[in-house]
């Protein structure tokens, strides 16, 4: 039994007390003080990008939060669309840090919508699951005033981010664009939320046993994505490596299309510079699922 089976057997309904293991596996921040100048190097980067090229900010829901914001491609009409949700442990987070992951998009003809969404512990997980799926609406709603091609929709987002995204293939009835026309992409994510129970995380972000159980992939649900692609650094944290693995080995069985990258070196905060910067193989296998 790997490491994440045994917190998911160990946590899973129990409402265990944190732990060492998983507190440095999880609360990545306190391993990592280099995250504040690579995120502030980032939030430069993107408050660049906007002061230079157009964008709007689109209100998809009630709540102060939920707005996205929307970076055309250089040539919009039909281009295909990235759908990313920011990380933060559905806590903390903001999705204008990341306007940076539209530069290269934008000129290679994608377009980009990073969304916004409430933050616990003033809404649960299953809150903010659901305000992805209206996000996600509302941009095909819109569909024909944005002018993104409806038929090469990619959701991704990065640690809680990618759960966001990976969630939302498990709702076919809300969404119909689930099945061939829809694509994600899953960076450094948390897809099995037991362990996090075990951290002290769990009270920050008021999360239950139950939650976790609903809100864990891919257990007792179906996800409707066409492929998937799972990435993670290879100098990340043994729990983050084991939830790629387990996701993609889980995805796998059940006969989805999927590709797990570990990206040799690269941490939890660092994976965006292969991610995004053209010359890194992560990048060009990025820009061929959204395009494909």
């Amino acid at each position: 039994m790997n490491m994440l089976a045994d917190d998911l057997a160990q946590h899973n309904g129990t409402g265990a007390a944190p732990d060492l293991r998983n507190e440095s596996d999880y609360n990545v921040q306190r391993r990592h003080p280099e995250r504040t100048e690579i995120y502030a190097g980032y939030a430069r980067r993107s408050e660049a990008l906007r002061a230079d090229v157009p964008w709007q900010n689109l209100r998809y829901d009630k709540p102060e939060r939920c707005t996205l914001d929307w970076f055309p491609a250089q040539q919009p009409a039909g281009a295909p669309l990235l759908v990313f949700m920011h990380g933060g442990f559905w806590r903390g987070g903001d999705k204008r840090v990341f306007s940076f992951i539209a530069e290269n998009l934008r000129t290679a003809g994608i377009s980009t919508a990073l969304v916004g969404y409430e933050l616990a512990p003033a809404v649960t997980v299953t809150t903010i699951s659901a305000q992805i799926r209206a996000a996600v609406t509302f941009l095909l709603r819109n569909q024909r005033t944005l002018g993104f091609d409806p038929e090469r929709v990619t959701l991704s987002g990065h640690s809680a981010g990618a759960h966001l995204a990976a969630m939302t293939s498990a709702y076919p009835q809300e969404l119909p664009i689930l099945g061939r026309h829809l694509r994600v992409i899953g960076v450094s994510g948390v897809y099995q939320l037991a362990p996090v129970l075990a951290t002290s995380l769990r009270q920050e972000i008021q999360l239950t046993p139950e939650v976790a159980a609903e809100q864990s992939l891919p257990e007792g649900r179906w996800l409707h994505a066409s492929r998937y692609l799972v990435a993670v650094g290879g100098g990340e944290t043994p729990g983050f490596l084991a939830q790629s693995t387990h996701f993609h080995d889980a995805l796998r069985q059940r006969g989805l299309n999927t590709q797990l990258v570990i990206e040799p070196g690269r941490t939890h905060f660092d994976i965006f510079v292969p991610l995004t910067e053209p010359g890194h193989a992560l990048h060009e296998q990025v820009l061929e699922i959204i395009k494909q």
